[in-house]
């Protein structure tokens, strides 16, 4: 019988063994270390920064995460989804100033989502999927880098911005920052 107690991935700290984890990412490689044992399971499950990143592609997964998450900063990406679920949809809106990094695609819910307060967003990445009209400009008083393509940058009132690379699509022939 093997004692799993005495085995080298027991003697780390688990500060260390959090660390060594937060390189798996907000995949199944996350959940599936959280079954190693019951010493990685408490410690993984215990490190709510480690369940930080949400990847809505899965949003069964991703609302794991935001629970596990407990009240730490968020990142979240909405790219790929085929559009937010009503319940997703309400979440992200109640959890919306948690969230200091954003990539999404531009449409009718990120702008629902940018009418809300965001004050701890800090990067902020869209992808423009559809041409919408332009809303009136979000305030993010702590976004210092803004990566857009074929997006109206002055919708955004950024006191802090230091970094922003913006592009816009060749059939306008507007605006080329990067």
């Amino acid at each position: 019988m093997i004692n799993h107690h005495d085995s080298p991935t027991h003697c780390l700290p688990p500060e260390a063994l959090a660390a060594v984890a937060s390189h798996l990412g907000a995949n199944a490689s996350l959940i599936t270390a959280t079954h190693v044992c019951h010493f990685w399971r408490t410690t993984l499950l215990s490190s709510p920064r480690l369940w930080s990143h949400l990847d809505f592609k899965n949003e069964e997964r991703a609302l794991v995460f935001l629970g596990r998450s407990k009240s730490t900063p968020l990142g979240i990406n909405l790219t790929g989804a085929c559009g937010p679920s009503e319940v997703v949809r309400e979440l992200l809106n109640e959890i919306a100033t948690r969230v200091t990094t954003l990539w999404a695609g531009h449409g009718p819910f990120l702008d629902e989502l940018l009418t809300h307060p965001m004050p701890k967003l800090e990067v902020l990445k869209i992808n423009d999927s559809i041409r919408l009209p332009p809303k009136a400009p979000a305030y993010l008083p702590s976004l210092t880098s803004l990566v857009i393509s074929g997006f109206d940058p002055l919708r955004f009132h950024a006191p802090v911005l230091t970094s922003f690379h913006l592009t816009h699509d060749t059939i306008s022939k507007s605006w080329k920052i990067v």
